[in-house]
């Protein structure tokens, strides 16, 4: 028996000592090697130098292409796990499955805040963006125009007719305000772009006598008509000194209702957009009362939007209106009538395409300059060459129905490149002449307002486009009269 327990404790006493020299050995730091090289990758990344000093925005377009330190040892990471994988050591296997299961649970956490950080950001644009518009509002609110090598622009049709701009806000607070929004820096580039090609500003008198075909001897080679819609505070702060700045001036077009109000403290007060007009650079222009969309109102209500917006200018600024701008650029026959009857002698549209002496002067052609407007747009605009004529079967403005028929004679353009688009769809029916088309209006869903444009080249190849606009009487569901 005393034999027995003195082998025991023999066995005992032997295996405590190996234990400790296993312990302390290399086959220790074999199975921990997982962690020793944790601490070691760590200290690495923590001696690598980081890019926090760089702009966020150029950190944004680096990270593609150029991977972060953390990323790098992650990826050297998983590379050495994938070559262990086939390795024919359980204790390498067994450490990769622990280490993978830690992974797991660490990037579950960290996906957890960034889908509630994506969802709050996405929130937030939302609330930034919520007028945006699908294709004006994503680009970026400054661009550089290149204003030295223009040479080839003298071919693409500039100086042939008038383009008319439309602009609107001129914040610079990185907000699209539904693409009706400039930064005063990106207009400072058109300015400059303008004068590159040798366009000169027009006032509202000179633009009429031109569409009247009675412009002077002294009226510029290149003429542009710049015009700024609704009030802002904007267009005597930023406006005005640009316009001193570069030589021009431009029109504005204002509804009453919303100068001096409480309620819009982005809007000009009286005495400032008197200040504004005194600065001699300026023309002003009637925009309605209210800004209502004109069409589908009765005629009284026409009537009234037109007359008191007249009336309520002239007195508070002491200077006759003339000129009208249509809100939202929408009209029919019964607005063009009223307004005639008013005593405007000119109505602007936002139908796109050049004007020329003999345009109807209830319907000119006024194009929108966007949030973030790349130079070529913006040079599609100047550049583009109206046909020498189009006629159409109904009046521009028209209530029409989906099924309803006309004829459009278009003259000037190669009849091989001519299109008809009415809201996106095809228009054209019948191909009766090289000059004369028949159309017919498509069926839409919820178009109340469908703008038909004719396209094409001019037979020296260079681009055409304008735009007419009809009132979809499907929409209403009786007539405002």
């Amino acid at each position: 028996m005393y034999i027995q327990i003195n082998r025991f404790c023999f066995l005992l006493t032997l295996v405590f000592l190996s234990s400790s020299v296993i312990n302390a050995g290399p086959v220790n730091d074999f199975l921990s090697s997982d962690r020793k090289s944790e601490k070691q990758s760590s200290k690495e990344e923590e001696e690598k130098p980081t890019h926090s000093s760089q702009p966020k925005e150029e950190k944004k377009v680096q990270e593609p292409s150029t991977p972060a330190p953390k990323i790098e040892a992650k990826v050297k990471k998983e590379k050495e796990e994938n070559l262990a994988e086939h390795s024919p050591s359980p204790q390498k296997s067994k450490r990769i499955q622990r280490r993978k299961k830690s992974k797991s649970k660490i990037s579950k956490k960290e996906k957890e805040p960034t889908k509630e950080k994506e969802v709050k950001e996405k929130e937030t644009a939302s609330k930034k963006y919520e007028n945006s518009l699908p294709g004006v509002s994503e680009l970026p609110p400054k661009t550089e125009y290149d204003t030295k090598n223009q040479p080839a622009n003298a071919e693409l049709g500039h100086g042939k007719g008038i383009p008319v701009l439309c602009y609107h806000h001129l914040v610079g607070n990185q907000n699209p305000m539904g693409g009706y929004n400039l930064d005063p820096s990106l207009l400072e580039e058109q300015f400059k772009y303008l004068k590159s090609l040798g366009y000169q500003t027009v006032s509202l008198d000179q633009f009429y006598q031109y569409q009247q075909g009675k412009a002077g001897s002294d009226f510029p080679s290149r003429p542009v008509l710049l015009t700024f819609d609704d009030g802002s505070l904007t267009h005597r702060d930023v406006l005005v000194p640009l316009l001193k700045k570069y030589g021009m001036r431009a029109s504005v077009f204002i509804y009453p209702t919303v100068i001096s109000n409480p309620r819009y403290k982005f809007y000009l007060s009286w005495a400032e957009l008197k200040d504004a007009l005194d600065s001699g650079v300026l023309d002003i222009g009637s925009h309605t009362v209210y800004h209502p969309k004109l069409p589908a109102m009765t005629r009284a209500e026409i009537r009234s939007q037109l007359k008191d917006s007249k009336t309520t200018l002239e007195a508070k600024t002491g200077r006759k209106i003339q000129d009208l701008a249509y809100p939202f650029g929408l009209f029919d026959v019964r607005v063009i009538e009223e307004a005639k009857a008013a005593g405007y002698r000119m109505a602007f549209t936002v139908n796109p395409g050049k004007n020329v002496p003999g345009t109807y002067a209830y319907t000119i052609h006024r194009s929108l300059v966007t949030w973030g407007m790349s130079q070529s747009r913006f040079n599609s605009i100047l550049s583009a060459s109206p046909p020498t004529k189009i006629q159409l079967g109904v009046p521009d403005g028209s209530w029409v129905k989906p099924g309803d028929s006309f004829p459009v004679i278009v003259e000037g353009l190669d009849p091989k490149s001519v299109a008809i688009k009415i809201s996106g769809k095809e228009g054209i029916v019948q191909r009766k002449t090289n000059t004369e088309y028949i159309i017919r209006i498509p069926e839409f869903k919820k178009t109340t307002y469908p703008a038909m444009v004719v396209m094409g080249k001019t037979t020296s190849g260079k681009r055409s486009e304008t735009q007419f606009l009809f009132v979809n009487r499907k929409e209403f569901k009786r007539d405002p009269d």
